[in-house]
């Protein structure tokens, strides 16, 4: 008879396999590694070469972005691989999740709070950091909850697109003025 693994044993869960890959020396992957052990789930090769592309990454970013980046390098991964470890590194704080009207699910590596400044014209998206508002929402006490961080969306027009607007408002007065010909002044 075959003899069977106690799975209830009280020994402490020692992940063997889980830590067969290199982790790299980054503050970031060793904060992953940890998360991924105590969520039982492997450490793969895949899921920090995602981690370095999402660090490499400038501003906010699609998950489409992310595959791009590892195309570009010549690492192939498939995208259910990204979407699924972009969601461990949302569920470890290493990356937000960017809900901005557009539709599209953004990211962001940020170690801070702060807001953005959304410009419906051309959908440029500015991190802003302002203290005033920080010490006003870290102040602020609510009930059965406890916040660990806050994103704060103001929509609006970039100057960029005011000054385009701005220009084509001026060009199409000056093309719309009357032009008097010399016979009607005499």
């Amino acid at each position: 008879m075959k003899k069977f693994r106690n799975f209830a044993s009280t020994k402490p869960y020692q992940p063997s396999i889980m830590t067969a890959v290199a982790i790299p020396a980054t503050a970031s992957a060793k904060t992953f590694a940890e998360y991924l052990q105590r969520s039982r789930r492997r450490c793969t090769p895949e899921r920090f070469m995602i981690l370095e592309a999402v660090e490499t990454l400038q501003g906010h970013f699609t998950v489409k972005d992310v595959c791009a980046r590892l195309t570009s390098a010549g690492q192939h991964v498939a995208p259910a691989t990204v979407y699924s470890t972009i969601q461990y590194l949302v569920e470890c704080s290493l990356v937000r999740r960017l809900h901005i009207d557009d539709g599209a699910v953004r990211y962001e590596v940020s170690p801070t709070s702060h807001h953005h400044l959304v410009c419906t014209r051309c959908g440029k998206i500015k991190d802003v950091h302002d203290t005033t508002l920080e010490e006003i929402l870290r102040a602020r006490r609510y009930s059965a909850f406890t916040p660990a961080s806050f994103s704060l969306s103001v929509y609006g027009v970039c100057s960029a697109c005011a000054r385009k607007a701005r220009q084509a408002e001026a060009k199409k007065q000056k093309q719309s003025k009357p032009v008097i010909s010399s016979k009607a002044k005499k």
